[in-house]
């Protein structure tokens, strides 16, 4: 049966009880709060072609918003497989520049201004005609958000005031003469930004009635995913199309709401039933990508969070494991995040699945460069657009020529003759500029196994292009906490967990500390199965103390990093400068200093045999196998390789002895101590010249 055909029961097949009561919920307003990886996209799809299949919605009436190109993008592929192609998915600048480029002949005259693209001349220009000491970046930041916030420039230092909002060497009556300067070259040069777009639309559907109502009969049914990022301006807007029918679905979570500083305004969520008396409220509290232990963590967070879903874990209920490792500096930091990768990596882990996350950009050099000299492959993500790219562009025009050349051309073929040409080779290139370009190409032969023909491959990167969808990087994933919104791994470091890094030092009010609490919560609902926080002790300016978002938020005892020991007071810690990393650990056996992740699992070099039983070895790893098996998780998730043969190699004989072993945490004790002092207990204990 076809997508068109598909009856509205089988619609909901696979839904779950909440789930299924949102795609059902029509006549009138509805919000959905969805925690994370609660399905939040199969729900609102599910619900608005259930509603097309029921005749609640009419297609060619109904849109469904978002904020950004791929997300519409996504909408529009689950819409059209449910035979709700029909539907309008667009981002709410998409839409508005629609209609706006649509109206204007009528509304105002002639032909619609030129939207500037890259505004930097424009800000360059505003600042030295201004005479302002500001720099473009946060010029063009607070540009944004006043136009988020529907005022005018003359408006932002008393609204500066009223909101409490922070500015770090800046001041705003600066600030605004340099915007006034902005608007100015901009009206002298007839052109517009992209923020305007929204401005424009709002003023032509509210001085023109007869075109308000022109476009409330065209569209009467909307959903807007991402809520909690809606801007007052946005929310003006949607009124607007809206009237005074109450046919809105709203899906996001308030616990979510991270993107204050380009206006999004968390209080629209908030407040939905008082704007919308009558909303049927429904919760996705069900997440099918975290771990129970990492929700636990997520729960304990969310616990002082306004209107935050307590989440349940689909996953299996014994996976999961969340580490908070303190290191005596940032160096030390870098180098062990680095180290417990390549002990990863080593176990068969997919760096593909890993990412790290931090609060600001400053802090991407000192773990790209430990990633670096460990040979472990890794991207940097969210600085750019990734099919702007020079070699992307490159890389995709000679794929086109190949397949002009030989329309029948396999992918894996078309793909060889363009790495050919561009020199890219399996193994990354030293230098920063070279390692780019080569994780760009990296990315994009990633997809190659996954398409069979080159005219499908080519296909694939213009729609990826056109929704703004980058392929996966072919190493970790380093970028920031507000990057990773919306996004998931198997494993997920959080660095830089110090107070004044989380919550960032410039979060003086109350408003900005609760948007923090929400970017870790942001956090430490990206893995599935592996959470990781960890903290330099030591840093330019003193001693510092560990984030207060992390007092009783792990569910057990914390591992720590080193010697340091986070139940300690910081007193009796030892002393340490910035950048300076305890003595090598050494080897059980030549006593040399031991370097990657997995000789100080072991205990001992890689060089240095082995003094395990071979019996006690295939004896734990065929208890691993049946264990994840009964538990229905990988074996990893069970125990590393690394930590099962350093299990075989000392040969614990009690309980003491098995949590001196690395990687044996707490959770790993309770669970499978009884066992695995079972199984090592009929064999000789090992010589480990200690």
């Amino acid at each position: 049966m076809g997508a068109d055909m598909m009856d509205p029961e089988q619609i909901l097949d696979g839904l779950n009880e909440e789930q299924r009561a949102a795609a059902v919920a029509h006549g009138g307003p509805v919000l959905i709060t969805a925690g994370p990886g609660s399905g939040k996209t199969r729900t609102v799809t599910r619900r608005i072609a259930y509603g097309v299949r029921t005749g609640a919605i009419e297609p060619h009436r109904a849109m469904a918003l978002t904020f950004t190109s791929r997300a519409a993008g996504e909408l529009r592929q689950r819409l059209t497989a449910l035979g709700a192609g029909e539907v309008s998915a667009r981002t709410f600048h998409s839409a508005a520049l629609r209609q706006m480029r649509h109206f204007w002949s009528e509304a105002v005259g002639g032909e619609p201004a030129r939207i500037v693209g890259d505004r930097s001349k424009i800000l360059t220009q505003a600042i030295q005609e201004s005479g302002v000491n500001v720099t473009r970046e946060l010029l063009g930041q607070e540009l944004d958000w006043i136009k988020a916030q529907g005022i005018d420039s003359s408006d932002y230092p008393a609204t500066i005031v009223a909101t409490q909002r922070k500015l770090i060497d800046a001041d705003a009556e600066q600030l605004a003469s340099a915007m006034a300067a902005y608007e100015q070259v901009k009206a002298t040069q007839g052109i517009i930004d992209f923020a305007d777009v929204l401005l424009l639309t709002i003023g032509i559907l509210d001085s023109r009635s007869d075109i308000r109502e022109s476009v409330r009969r065209q569209y009467r049914w909307f959903t807007v995913d991402e809520y909690q990022d809606v801007s007052p301006l946005q929310q003006r807007l949607l009124d607007l199309w809206l009237g005074d029918r109450g046919q809105i679905c709203a899906v996001g979570d308030p616990a979510q709401s991270i993107y204050a500083f380009a206006g999004a305004d968390a209080g629209l969520i908030t407040s939905f039933p008082q704007r919308y008396p009558g909303a049927t409220i429904i919760s996705l509290p069900v997440t099918y990508r975290c771990a129970p232990r990492i929700v636990e963590v997520a729960n304990r967070l969310a616990s002082g969070i306004t209107q935050a879903t307590e989440l349940r874990s689909n996953v299996a209920s014994s996976s999961g494991s969340v580490q908070v490792l303190q290191y005596p500096s940032d160096g030390a930091e870098a180098s062990g995040v680095a180290d417990e990768i390549s002990t990863l990596v080593a176990n068969g882990d997919d760096p593909r699945e890993m990412a790290i996350l931090f609060r600001t950009n400053q802090q991407v050099r000192g773990i790209s460069e430990s990633l670096r000299s460990r040979g472990i492959s890794y991207a940097v993500r969210g600085s750019d657009r990734f099919f702007d790219r020079a070699e992307v562009r490159e890389a995709i025009t000679r794929l086109r020529g190949e397949i002009r050349a030989d329309p029948h051309l396999s992918s894996v073929d078309a793909w060889r003759a363009v790495a050919d040409a561009m020199g890219f080779e399996l193994v990354p290139p030293e230098g920063e500029k070279a390692r780019l370009r080569w994780e760009s190409l990296a990315a994009v032969a990633g997809l190659v196994p996954e398409i069979n023909l080159g005219r499908d491959l080519t296909s694939d990167l213009d729609r990826r292009a056109n929704d703004q969808d980058p392929p996966r990087p072919a190493g970790v994933s380093l970028l920031t906490l507000h990057a990773a919104k919306g996004l998931e791994w198997d494993t997920v470091f959080i660095i830089g967990a110090w107070d004044g890094m989380l919550p960032f030092v410039g979060a003086a009010t109350d408003l900005a500390r609760a948007e923090e609490l929400r970017l870790v919560y942001v956090g430490v609902t990206r893995p599935r199965q592996r959470l990781m926080i960890t903290w330099g002790l030591q840093g330019d300016n003193g001693r510092r103390r560990v984030s207060p978002y992390l007092d009783g938020a792990a569910p057990e005892r914390p591992i720590v990093g080193e010697q340091f020991d986070l139940t300690e007071p910081a007193a009796a810690l030892p002393d340490s400068r910035a950048g300076q990393q305890l003595p090598p650990a050494r080897c059980r056996v030549c006593r040399a200093a031991l370097v990657t992740g997995t000789e100080r699992v072991l205990g001992r070099c890689s060089g240095c045999p082995s003094t395990a039983d071979e019996q006690l070895v295939a004896r734990l790893n065929k208890w691993r196998s049946l264990t994840a098996a009964a538990e229905g998780i990988p074996s990893f998730a069970v125990m590393t390789s690394a930590t099962l043969q350093a299990i075989a190699e000392l040969v614990p004989i009690d309980v003491l002895s098995l949590q001196r072993i690395p990687g044996m945490t707490t959770d790993r004790i309770e669970r499978y101590s009884q066992d695995l002092l079972v199984l090592t207990s009929n064999a000789a204990p090992a010589s480990s010249g200690d």
